[in-house]
């Protein structure tokens, strides 16, 4: 069978030379986050934005949490620095005053969320209607120190955090089933763009492929949330890379020199083991968040890449669906000394040495509406 990609990793490397250092992030949790931020009203937009920059949560913040406290912060600064945070929790269980306490389902009762959650999937696949959307992405990244020759001698950059380097604007569509961008309208970009782990299938392919990947690994039920709309349920799920269509691409690999003393690159393309979450409603198997991450090795081009998926009902010309609301990724990779090992098993790419360095996008889906024309009739005309 064909594998497809549910992935790909472009690697765009920009070096930018600011000043600067961080200490250990302060861990706090979602509930205490919000005491600080309700403490902080009197503070300038700047200042509450570095002090969110130097915190890090140990639980994962709720959209609705997210959606509440950026409407109570003083501007564009610190809502940033409060999306770079709660981005980075979305792989974390939720706090405590989320779980509710229910007791576990029965073995027939998995069996039929099971169920409920198939159906869905295929039915997701079949119903979704042609329609369009603006896709709106923040890039984050981080600089590690480093080293290396240069020209005029060594050369050094400074450490650098966590922190946002520019954003993308763009129209996509999904029709017959294939998500593509709208090249007739132009593309909107702040600052140096989005780089690093860029995602698509958002809109039903990766749903039908994970699923299709986790019923032939592990999957099991594990705790129940609580919903915007009612308790939902989570199943974690572990896929062996003989049974993962889960490929990680990355550019560019050294792969010598050509005659004129130019360096000749070719791409990676590793399959990947992987593992996550599917929280969605036991009722009717909607889907809410999806979370996959590669299980790789430290030693290796890539050691993180992760993507979540939050989905969130919708109206689309006057009929509610289930759509992406939100996307997350995340990257970390080696960015020098890429030699060797273009292809085979993470576990045995030891040559990738250099400082790590991070990505992270945050991506929203907005503005959606069914592909086609819309005809206005208007009356009593003069």
């Amino acid at each position: 069978m064909r594998q497809v990609p549910l992935a790909v990793l472009i690697l765009t490397f920009c070096f930018n030379v600011p000043a600067g250092a961080t200490d250990t992030p302060k861990k706090v949790g979602s509930v205490e986050l919000i005491q600080i931020i309700a403490a902080a009203q009197a503070m300038s937009d700047a200042d509450l934005a570095q002090k969110l920059a130097d915190m890090e949560l140990t639980d994962r913040m709720s959209s609705t949490r997210l959606a509440d406290l950026t409407s109570r912060l003083p501007g564009d600064k610190s809502r940033l620095a409060l999306i770079m945070i709660a981005d980075r929790s979305i792989f974390l269980p939720p706090p405590e005053d989320e779980k509710p306490s229910d007791p576990a389902p029965s073995p027939a009762s998995v069996q039929q969320m099971l169920v409920n959650l198939v159906k869905y999937v295929n039915a997701t696949n079949r119903q979704l209607p042609n329609l369009m959307a603006i896709r709106f992405s923040n890039g984050f990244e981080d600089q590690p120190r480093e080293e290396k020759m240069g020209r005029t001698g060594l050369e050094s950059t400074f450490e650098v955090p966590l922190h946002w380097v520019g954003s993308r604007k763009v129209e996509v569509s999904y029709r017959d089933r294939h998500e593509t961008e709208d090249k007739s309208v132009k593309v909107e970009t702040k600052g140096n763009g989005v780089a690093g782990l860029i995602t698509t299938g958002e809109f039903g392919p990766i749903l039908s492929i994970v699923l299709g990947d986790a019923a032939k690994g592990k999957m099991a039920w594990t705790r129940w949330e609580k919903g915007g709309d009612g308790t939902l349920a989570v199943f974690h799920y572990q896929v062996p890379e003989d049974k993962s269509n889960y490929h990680v691409k990355s550019c560019c690999i050294l792969d010598g020199y050509n005659t004129d003393g130019t360096p000749r690159t070719q791409t990676s393309d590793v399959r990947s083991a992987y593992h996550g979450d599917i929280i969605f409603s036991p009722v009717d198997g909607s889907i809410r968040l999806l979370t996959v991450e590669a299980d790789t090795a430290a030693e290796a081009l890539v050691t993180v890449a992760s993507i979540a998926v939050e989905y969130s009902p919708t109206d689309i010309g006057g009929r509610s669906y289930i759509c992406p609301a939100r996307s997350v990724s995340i990257q970390r990779v080696h960015n020098a000394d890429h030699s060797g090992a273009l292809s085979g098993s993470y576990q045995t790419a030891s040559e990738y040495k250099g400082p790590i360095k991070t990505f992270l996008n945050d991506v929203r889906f907005t503005d959606y509406r069914r592909f086609g024309t819309q005809t206005k009739i208007r009356t009593n005309l003069p």
